[in-house]
């Protein structure tokens, strides 16, 4: 199963690839980056809603709620913590690369691999599907990360910054494998809702925070609902 999941994990890092290729040669428009925004968080909610939370509940409600509360607490700490850092950078008049961005992305995609580490080891398909939606939401969340260092890197560290990011979920999901492979429902449990909090957070206080502040369209504010439906029917032509 390791090597299998670590292969898996070669598609996000491929789409990390492609949006810091994108960013570093010719980033999208701000209307067109909404867009694809809205159609990201529409895949990741996707993701949550079909995956993640029913998996949750067939096996302890409990422990769930528990892992739930615990991934709010972690994620909107390292808000926190990143938004002091860059406050802090401002108010020293600091200019030029996004230090708490980064580390906060960095974070995220460590999660996100611990937490496919853990779907692979709840069902393959449930894997796959996260798999995909990772994919996605690389592609995206790359882009931002890449154009938000564009001009003060050189463009080959803006081309390789999202994938050296993406290398972080291949470890998270080595992690996952080995740490939840035959683990009790109860854990698995409360390790896919913590995941659940971490995608939901990505979707809502991230891509559509910054699509809102990209430009948003009513046309592009679709793309969310699109996203969602194509992941739905992704997923029931996978089982």
């Amino acid at each position: 199963m390791l090597l299998t999941v670590a292969s898996y994990t070669l598609v996000p890092l491929g789409a990390a690839l492609v949006s810091g290729a994108v960013a570093a040669v010719k980033p999208p428009g701000p209307r067109r980056t909404s867009a694809l925004q809205h159609f990201a968080a529409g895949v990741v909610f996707a993701a949550t809603a079909i995956e993640l939370v029913p998996a949750v509940l067939e096996r302890s409600p409990w422990v769930a709620i528990a892992g739930f509360a615990a991934g709010i607490a972690v994620m909107f700490t390292f808000r926190y913590v990143g938004s002091r850092v860059e406050r802090s950078r401002e108010a020293r008049g600091a200019a030029g690369v996004p230090v708490g961005l980064i580390i906060a992305t960095g974070v995220d995609f460590l999660v996100d691999g611990v937490i496919l580490g853990a779907g692979f080891a709840t069902e393959a398909t449930v894997g796959l599907l996260l798999t995909i939606a990772l994919a996605v939401e690389y592609l995206f969340v790359g882009l931002s990360v890449s154009a938000s260092v564009a001009g003060t890197l050189s463009r080959f560290v803006v081309a390789l910054l999202p994938a050296a990011l993406a290398v972080l979920t291949i470890a998270g999901a080595v992690a996952g494998v080995l740490l939840f492979a035959g683990a009790s429902a109860a854990l698995l449990a409360g390790v896919l809702a913590f995941g659940a909090v971490a995608f939901m957070y990505l979707a809502t206080e991230e891509l559509l925070v910054q699509a809102h502040e990209s430009g948003e369209t009513s046309i592009g504010s679709v793309g969310f609902f699109v996203g969602f439906l194509v992941y739905l029917v992704l997923a029931e032509l996978v089982r």
